[in-house]
């Protein structure tokens, strides 16, 4: 019996990496590679997760999550329903019940560090035909849309002006963005790794530079702050002055962009030299043409939690809200846990973001703020809360999870951290 489990178990590993490899580039037949491997995981599983205090309390976001779908669906008045939308409101729990049963399910193939290493591997070599796509995007000019197999794969590649703004195979800069910085800290952890062959050091050193050229070239303000935070978390104490040094000097540009402190001339010359798509989001004139801000979308996104806080107004209902009270089109409120409670109320919204914090807050105080020892084995765990970290700071200013790709690697990181909390407890012992 043992004999079986094991093999479905190494099944389903096989099935996980695959997935993970083609979820970025082909995104129908990498889910469904996950698929099997979460059917293997549980053949495989001996209900131990089941158990897990943590797992139950995601288990129980699920019902409260239908509940909250099935009232708003009974609802004649609800939002959705009155906008002839009411399909809506079942359709949105395949953002959430589906990833909750795969953040159980993967927490088998995610239990050792080697586990955790292979993943970042599978998501960093699988990447690269997104890296592909935004150079043949920016320098070739390759726009699509392009698709095939009766479009199950598509890659978008929109039409840009200049080098920035990039989506590569993505339908949206920050969706690029996200991504990108999902894997920015491992390929920053793996440049500790075996550098005696310099051919291979010379490889992943230019592959981390041209990932931070790409994050800056898709001149997304959260994408960028999330570039920056990997690095004094994830280095040792005696490469960080270098970082602050490189900060202090990056600012100090920026403020001439801004501000002419060492006069307009210089100014002049730097906005000639730094494409406009960049430094335009740092002037007075980059926000001119925005029709609200993000401050008052957050505002108006909160007045509807205290309106309906229990049960919320069905997925995706902020759009129209959000359009009845401005006459704005927005597609969502640019702030996942507001949206989240928009959509399903309070109490379904915490019983998710309440576990995904305490993760996260563990997972930091275990790792980055103790006194552990600097490692391959440590280097890569840092590396893995500090993606899952970057990943949530980037959904506080706008949401890149309806994108089954970032939603599917954003749980995968949540199960990975799980583990990583446990092994810790017992290495603590």
């Amino acid at each position: 019996m043992k004999f079986f489990l094991e093999e479905s178990l190494n099944l389903g590993k096989i099935f996980f990496y695959l997935g993970l490899f083609l979820l970025p580039s082909v995104f129908s037949i990498g889910s469904i590679c996950l698929i099997i491997a979460i059917f293997f995981s549980f053949k495989s599983s001996e209900n131990i997760y089941l158990k897990d205090k943590l797992n139950l309390i995601f288990i129980i976001s699920c019902l409260s999550l239908l509940i909250s779908s099935t009232i708003n669906f009974l609802d004649n008045n609800s939002i959705n329903n009155t906008s002839n939308n009411s399909y809506l409101i079942f359709l949105g729990l395949s953002n959430w019940i589906p990833q909750i049963f795969l953040f159980i399910a993967f927490q088998k193939y995610l239990i050792t560090n080697d586990d955790r290493k292979n993943c970042a591997i599978a998501l960093i070599s699988g990447s690269m035909p997104i890296i592909f796509s935004c150079f043949s995007q920016s320098l070739l000019n390759w726009h699509g849309p392009m698709q095939t197999l009766f479009g199950l794969i598509v890659w978008y590649q929109r039409p840009i002006d200049g080098l920035t703004g990039i989506t590569g195979l993505f339908s949206n800069p920050n969706y690029l963005g996200a991504w990108l910085n999902i894997i920015w800290p491992f390929l920053l952890a793996l440049i500790f790794f075996d550098n005696k062959n310099q051919y291979k050091f010379f490889f992943k050193f230019s592959l981390t530079v041209c990932i931070a050229a790409l994050i800056i070239l898709t001149a997304s303000r959260s994408a960028w702050i999330c570039l920056l935070i990997p690095i004094p978390l994830i280095f040792p104490s005696p490469y960080k002055k270098y970082f602050y040094y490189s900060i202090s000097a990056i600012s100090f540009l920026l403020l001439n962009l801004v501000f002419p402190i060492l006069g307009e001339g210089f100014q002049l010359t730097l906005r000639q030299i730094i494409p406009e798509g960049l430094w335009i989001n740092f002037v007075k004139s980059g926000f001119e043409t925005l029709d609200i801000s993000r401050i008052e979308i957050w505002k108006y996104a909160s007045s509807f939690i205290a309106n309906q806080p229990i049960f919320g107004y069905g997925s995706r209902s902020f759009t129209d809200l959000f359009f009845n009270q401005t006459s704005i089109w927005k597609g969502h409120s640019h702030n996942l846990p507001l949206e989240l409670m928009v959509s399903y109320g309070i109490p379904a919204g915490l019983l998710i973001l309440v576990p995904i914090s305490y993760l996260v807050f563990k997972s930091y105080t275990q790792l980055i703020f103790s006194n552990t020892k600097f490692n391959k084995q440590i280097i890569i765990d840092k590396a893995w809360v500090v993606s899952l970290s970057s990943l949530i700071t980037m959904h506080l200013f706008d949401i890149q999870y309806f994108d089954g790709r970032i939603s599917i690697v954003g749980w995968i990181l949540l199960a990975g951290t799980r583990n990583i909390i446990l092994q810790q407890k017992v290495n603590d012992y």
